[in-house]
């Protein structure tokens, strides 16, 4: 096996970090390996000043990289997949993706945001992207806190350039209160040192809300790495193989699946990711099709139930099984820097409010988010529903750097015992009261398949449930508690896609 080889990529430091990564890798295999950079200006890079989606052509950042490759000039070629366009960009090459990031949209705020959302002015964000235009802006309307009387106003301009150009605009121009950007791409220039000075200052003072996937779905392959090389080039494609990552691999092919039947890149209004967790693997895509008509896509492994099964869903039920009383002399850990806020009710009183406000605060899912935010709270981000494991990576990313012991869970009281066991701080601020009725205990005794929205649900009512009864649930805590206690529950991905399922066999 040869030991020299050239990697064709292009100038920005983005590109240059993902090479760096690309090159760690490599050297991880064998240390004498001589590795060459040649940097390459791509169509996108020399036209800044058109949004991409009216820019004639595509492939405005791969184009001009691969035809060093076909060429022979260079044995690898290092792209963004987000960027990779087509289903056929790789027909005549092998590709392997060899690092995956973060997949979450980041909206970066300048500090004067309070004070305009305070006074009721609208508020401009700067995308050059349809989809991130068309639902992360509808999202940041429901989810910056509500600081004056009238709804919050958004207006979307294009905004172009690498990621630390967009973040000077920002800073510099006036233009803007906001930019939306990948997390995947800051992480990188943060743990890259010819960037990390220049964007830990273009950060100072800013404020951040991480997008949640189901609501703000990224683009295609976004966070992901791609090498690529010629199919002749033998020792190149042996070397791809020892570095990729397989799972990460089948998530690109799943994604890439959507893109081929509702457009690539940030181009169209739509996103779709595929996840990978401890008890669920699934792929979710929404937004507007080809059409302009809006749809919504889970695939997920299905169950088949028998014929005339009788369904009982907790969620259909979910004031039915507890009554809660809140406690008023809860006190918050001051020593926490971060507070993640399990339920909308946790935080029910002006004091617990004023206690929140002076932490970073992340939550369980959009309800919560959406009563923080109408508590006037500003949320950095959420689990979307898929448990506090789902964000751990984000938590101990550069950008984020949020530590377990400076999180504080607030919760009730029937979850304190399980959060502190996992080595979480947690308070309780409101107390769970079973109060099943008669109807309700009928009705899950008589049920052939079970969907506990949440382990509480289980712990009040589980012991009416028949023996041979399915039980199911969304994935996260849920799931967990569920499985600690002997089941063997059929796992959805969220109580949403639980009653997409449900309407489709209904």
């Amino acid at each position: 096996m040869k030991l020299a080889y050239t990697i064709v990529c292009r100038g920005s430091w983005l590109s240059l970090a993902q090479v760096e990564l690309f090159k760690k890798k490599l050297q991880s295999l064998n240390p004498e390996i001589i590795l060459h950079t040649v940097i390459k200006e791509t169509k996108g890079d020399k036209e800044q000043s058109t949004p991409l989606h009216l820019l004639e052509g595509k492939d405005f950042f791969t184009a001009e990289i691969q035809d060093e490759l076909r060429t022979g000039a260079a044995d690898f070629a290092v792209h963004s997949m987000k960027d990779v366009s087509g289903e056929l960009f790789f027909g005549n090459s092998f590709y392997r993706v060899i690092d995956r990031d973060e997949i979450r949209d980041v909206a970066i705020f300048n500090e004067t945001i309070i004070n305009k959302i305070s006074a009721g002015l609208p508020i401009t964000i700067g995308t050059s992207s349809p989809r991130r235009t068309a639902m992360a802006t509808e999202f940041l309307k429901k989810a910056l806190p509500k600081l004056h009387e009238q709804d919050i106003q958004i207006n979307a301009l294009p905004i172009r350039g690498n990621v630390d150009t967009r973040l000077k605009k920002l800073t510099e121009s006036g233009q803007f209160d906001g930019i939306i950007l990948a997390v995947a791409g800051l992480n990188r220039l943060l743990n890259y040192a010819p960037a990390k000075e220049t964007v830990q200052q273009l950060l100072k003072g800013k404020r951040m809300m991480f997008l949640p996937l189901f609501e703000c779905p990224p683009a295609a392959g976004q966070g992901a790495i791609v090498a690529e090389t010629n199919l002749d080039n033998q020792d190149a494609i042996d070397l791809l193989e020892k570095i990729s990552n397989e799972q990460q691999n089948l998530a690109i092919i799943e994604e890439r699946k959507y893109a081929n039947k509702y457009g690539f890149g940030c181009s169209r209004p739509f996103g779709v990711f595929h996840y990978d967790g401890a008890n669920t693997h699934f792929t979710f895509a929404t937004g507007l099709a080809q059409d302009e008509k809006p749809f919504t896509e889970w695939n997920f492994d299905r169950p088949i139930l028998p014929e005339n099964a009788v369904v009982f869903s907790g969620s259909d039920y979910m004031r039915s099984f507890y009554s809660e009383s809140f406690l008023d002399h809860t006190k918050i850990d001051v020593s926490s820097k971060a507070l993640f806020i399990a339920s909308h009710k946790a935080l029910h009183s002006e004091a617990l409010v004023k206690q929140a406000q002076k932490k970073r605060i992340w939550c369980a899912g959009a309800r919560t988010w959406n009563a923080l935010a109408k508590e006037g709270i500003w949320v950095e981000g959420s689990a979307d529903g898929l448990g506090i494991e789902s964000i751990q990576s984000l938590f101990n990313g550069p950008l984020v750097n949020l530590c377990k012991n400076e999180f504080c869970m607030v919760t009730n009281n029937n979850s304190v015992v399980g959060w502190l066991s996992e080595g979480w701080k947690a308070v309780a601020s409101y107390t769970l009261h079973p109060q099943l009725d008669q109807e309700l205990v009928a009705k899950i005794a008589s049920a052939d398949f079970i969907f506990w929205a949440s382990f509480q649900q289980y712990q009040a009512a589980g012991q009416y449930a028949t023996k041979n009864v399915l039980h199911a649930c969304p994935s996260g805590k849920t799931a967990k508690l569920l499985l600690e206690q002997g089941l063997k529950p059929i796992i959805f991905p969220t109580i949403k896609a639980f009653q997409a399922w449900r309407t489709s066999i209904s």
